[in-house]
């Protein structure tokens, strides 16, 4: 090992020419295989590997991009990533293949799988039969890319739920869909290879792209992955790296019975024997026998600290390279068991250093030469060890074991630090080693340990002896006894030998202390500490602080809403922007309220319309948090318009002004005014005067009467304000209006009923026909309304008057009329109110109270009581005709209301007039008169003669409403023709 060749200088200049031999030697192994001998303590080896390289595993959990590039031999268990020899792409770019290179094959298994350094998956199924097969599949059915189906696992193959590449979410036919984006197929490498177009086939699949039934990458390891596009689970191609149980080697060197095993001595063995990325040594070529007795060595069990399960005092995990020098991977193999390789007699032996007795003592007498000596050197001499290793209880990342530890509670009191710090002058000697085959932590500080004790117990000898030493081998025990160095059975390392011509034997070692290899307990290494790097794919949510809603404005009959989301980022320093998505409840798809750095987000939305909004962060890497999700009902324009203020009336002369505030509401639709002839009465009971008036207008001319005038705003959703507004007219009869003729229906009702009924001296709508009770839908108990009318009123029924007015001629008249109409509500019950109870407008008794019914009166006239005109909606105001018919329309939005008609009257005044005729002339008799348009009844008339004498007397007779006659007679009684002019002052006007 190069730590131990820098640890160990030549034992003293008197041997150089033993450490040349063998230096020889080792330039004959590497070109001739000639006798050598190395191991994990011998000084001055030539050309050292480097370790470090070694250790940080020349990439090993890198996915290098080097489809020419060699892949590594595992024993033991390690993670690595593997070169990627073939990427391809859908031609709609929506999946990527990758084949992964990973090792020679075959291996046992893999047992994880990390995606971007996060678990992925794990199998705990068996290892694989030596020369079969194995292939672990993420699901069942590959052939055909089905994403939105979830991983069918294989047997003992478990996938990690919460990994951001198991699930995503994609908009698939409109719909947010859950889709499944990583596919994968693992081989363990046995020489028949494997066709991944069995598993990924298709119009999409491996072969289409390029990777055919000629690739079967026999006798690697590898896996294909499919990953399907999204930009929620991948920012880039992953890293992937799996955890290999590595080469099933043969664990019956006498035999053959191969399985996996991380025993040093079986993978020296195999490594040696192996044609492909071997040595290719045959066995007959090795001492099988001394392999079986190190590799029994390895397995010694020994417990690492108080309370833990046994485990073996060496093992290897490592990576051979296959562009590495043979001899720097045999060496690799050797630093994990302190192990001595050697040629000799033939064959190539192992002898794993340790515990045990002589096997040869030298005396003086069997010393030719002189003695050589060397003691220790500060040079090689420590009082602290690191050893450098890549540790498997921290996910293979590179670690320290250092001895002695910072607890020394297991230390021996010599080799305390402060206390070897003490004997070494307070001089700091720390040296640094690498185990590039070890894994486990207790092993690595066993290494170390060793190290530090031998370094300070380093005396070494070197000397000429008989040709008894020829017994000796490396590694060899042997007990020097010489009085002059007052050695006394004094145990040594055999580290070196050589034969010289003479037939003497050249030999050196290492002072031995069996202590140095007695296994000590170790402290359990504490649990790893919590690291406070942050981690880039997991990323701190925002805070939703509020959702709110205004309304904006009204274009072209557009309600402009907008919702406002804002939120509070986090104190995670590399989110820099966030993303909002919003719906509606009742859509399945999100859609996007854009990506920036804004914490506050402006949508336009929809009255009275509930949304789900979800927010997340984003950091400067591109990977997202989780959603933090709210909901909000949009109230916009859906809260009811403003009640109406300063409702107000003004009457001018036959017309009232109805004047109000205008609505400051952006959605005002228009107003509404009704009225009742009772000053006394509610909203509910009143009928339709002006359905509807436009804004920006905020005044109307309606007809003037008596009684109460209510108002309301309606919004363009149709709400309407909560309470009404409204005025009492009180005014009198018209000056210079007279009441001609009054028709009234109530109580008798004789009229024509149309879908309507009279009820209790009114009349309502009658209710909806049932044949059968029996065929009434629904439960009965469900009804509302009266027992005989299960089905609700009519929408719409008439009533034509019995009565009409008939004139004596065609007149002009005023035409007024006094309905006096309440709602019928039959509404029963609280729960037989139509839709949600916090829905309803108004005060909690009158949730039912806003009227959906009205009744309107029409007119039809005619001017020979034959034919009419069509009826039209009446207004209070003048009209002409000879005869005048009237209808009652009553009408309800909802079954359960109806118009309530308790009076119907209509009435016609007929205006005051005034006729009159000058300068007429009488004629000697009686002079008849022709009103210029005849009154509506007969008037009265004035007679002014002009010129007439005093006794001139003036009768008027045959007066009428169209004219009178008149005499002017003396005092004799004769006729006189007289001048006149009349005055003739009644009412009404014939047309």
């Amino acid at each position: 090992m190069g730590f131990i060749a820098d640890a160990v200088d030549s034992i003293f200049d008197s041997v150089v020419d033993i450490v040349e031999d063998i230096v020889d030697v080792f330039v004959d192994i590497v070109e001739e295989i000639g006798d050598f001998l190395f191991g994990w303590l011998i000084p001055d080896i030539p050309d050292m590997p480097d370790f470090e390289q070694m250790l940080r595993g020349d990439g090993l959990m890198v996915n290098k991009r080097n489809s020419d590039d060699s892949v590594p031999v595992i024993y033991g268990t390690r993670r690595i990533g593997g070169n990627i020899v073939w990427l391809a792409t859908t031609s709609d770019n929506q999946y990527l293949y990758v084949v992964l290179a990973l090792c020679e094959g075959q291996v046992a298994k893999f047992t994880e799988l990390y995606l971007d350094d996060q678990l992925y998956a794990t199998y705990t199924g068996s290892d694989s039969t030596y020369g079969n097969s194995t292939i672990i599949r993420s699901s069942s059915n590959l052939t055909s890319p089905t994403p939105t189906t979830a991983p069918s696992n294989s047997t003992n193959l478990s996938i990690e739920t919460d990994h951001p590449m198991y699930k995503a979410v994609e908009v698939i036919d409109e719909v947010d869909t859950d889709i499944f984006p990583t596919e994968f197929v693992w081989f363990n490498g046995t020489d028949d290879g494997t066709d991944y177009n069995s598993y990924f086939a298709g119009a999409d699949g491996a072969s289409a792209l390029g990777w055919t039934s000629s690739h079967l990458g026999k006798g690697i390891c590898h896996a294909m992955f499919r990953f399907k596009y999204n930009a929620d689970a991948f920012n880039s191609i992953p890293k992937i790296n799996f955890v290999i149980r590595g080469k099933l080697v043969n664990t019956n060197l006498s035999g053959s019975s191969y399985a996996y095993s991380a025993n040093p001595a079986y993978c020296l063995y195999d490594y040696l024997t192996a044609t492909r990325y071997g040595k290719g040594l045959s066995a007959s070529d090795i001492d099988t026998s001394a392999f079986t007795t190190a590799a029994g060595v390895c397995n010694t069990s020994v417990t690492p600290f108080t309370g833990a399960s046994s485990q073996n005092l060496f093992e290897a995990h490592t990576a051979l390279g296959n562009k590495t020098k043979i001899i720097d991977n045999v060496k690799k193999l050797l630093s994990s068991m302190r192990a001595f390789f050697t040629y000799s007699g033939g064959l190539y032996t192992l002898k794993v250093e340790g515990t045990g007795s002589s096997v040869l003592s030298i005396t003086e007498d069997m010393i030719i030469s002189g003695i050589n000596v060397i003691g220790e050197d500060k040079q090689k001499k420590y009082n602290r060890v690191i050893a450098r290793f890549d540790n498997e209880e921290k996910n293979y990342q590179p670690d320290e074991a250092i001895y002695p530890p910072v607890d020394e509670t297991n230390v021996g009191a010599s080799f305390k630090y402060a206390t070897m710090l003490s004997n070494d002058n307070d001089e700091e000697l720390h040296f640094e080693m690498s185990l590039p085959c070890t894994t486990n932590p207790y092993q690595a500080e066993d290494f170390a340990e060793l190290v530090l004790k031998r370094s300070r117990s380093g005396l070494q000898i070197a000397f000429q002896a008989t040709s008894e030493a020829q017994e000796l081998a490396i590694g060899d025990i042997f007990q020097v006894t010489h009085s002059g160095m007052g050695f006394s059975s004094k145990n040594y390392i055999c580290m070196g030998i050589t034969l010289q011509n003479n037939g003497t034997v050249g030999v050196k070692g290492l002072e031995y202390s069996a202590d140095a290899y007695t296994y000590n307990t170790k402290l359990k290494t504490p649990s790893q500490p919590t690291t406070f790097l942050p981690d880039p794919k997991t990323v701190q949510a925002p805070v939703l602080v509020s959702i709110t809603d205004t309304p904006v404005n009204v274009t072209e009959g557009n309600l402009n809403v907008i919702m406002t989301v804002t939120f509070r980022g986090t104190s995670d320093y590399f989110v820099d922007k966030f993303e909002v998505v919003y719906k509606k409840s009742t859509d399945s798809i999100y859609k996007s309220a854009g990506i920036s750095s804004n914490q506050v987000r402006e949508i336009p939305v929809e009255s009275g319309v509930t949304y789900n909004v979800k927010v997340r962060s984003i950091n400067t890497l591109g990977y997202k948090s989780a959603y933090v999700a709210g909901d909000h009902f949009v109230v916009g324009f859906s809260d009811p318009p403003a009640n109406v203020a300063n409702f107000s009336i003004d009457f001018q002369d036959q017309v009232a002004v109805l004047k109000w505030d205008p609505s400051t509401d952006l959605d005002l639709a228009y107003y509404h005014i009704r009225y009742s002839p009772n000053a006394d009465d509610t909203y509910p009971n009143s009928i339709v005067l002006v359905d509807k008036v436009s804004p920006p207008a905020n005044s109307v001319i309606v007809p003037a009467k008596t009684g109460v005038y209510f108002i309301k705003a309606f919004d363009l959703l149709g709400h309407e304000s909560l309470t009404a507004g409204s005025v009492i007219g009180t005014i009198s009869e018209f000056a210079g209006q007279n009441l001609a003729t009054t028709i009234t229906e109530e109580t008798s009702w004789a009229g024509t009923k149309s879908q309507v009924v009279e009820d209790g001296g009114t009349i309502i709508l009658a209710g909806d026909a049932v044949t059968l009770f029996d065929a009434v839908s629904g439960n009965f108990d469900d009804k509302v309304g009266f027992f005989d009318e299960v089905d609700g009123f009519e929408s719409t029924g008439t009533y034509t008057f019995a009565n009409q007015i008939s004139l004596g001629a065609k007149y002009q008249g005023r035409v007024s009329s006094y309905l006096n109409v309440d709602q019928l509500d039959r509404v029963s019950s609280f729960d037989g109110l139509a839709g949600l109870f916090d829905s309803a407008q108004g005060l909690f008794d009158s949730a039912g109270a806003s009227p959906q019914m009205d009744a309107k009166l029409f007119i039809s006239t005619s001017d020979d009581n034959s034919t009419y005109t069509a009826f039209t909606p009446f207004q209070d105001g003048n009209y002409e005709f000879r005869y005048a018919k009237f209808q009652l329309v009553l009408t309800s939005a909802v079954s359960s209301q109806s118009p309530k008609v308790n009076n119907a009257q209509v009435r016609l005044f007929m205006a005051d007039r005034t006729d009159t005729g000058s300068n007429i002339a009488s004629g000697a008799g009686t002079k008849a008169v022709t009103f210029n348009k005849a009154f509506f009844a007969e008037p009265s008339v004035v007679i002014l003669a002009q010129n007439a004498a005093q006794n001139i007397q003036t009768t008027i007779t045959s007066k009428s409403a169209t004219g009178f006659s008149v005499t002017f007679t003396n005092a004799g009684g004769s006729a006189q023709d007289i001048t006149f002019d009349y005055v003739a002052n009644g009412q009404g006007r014939a047309i």
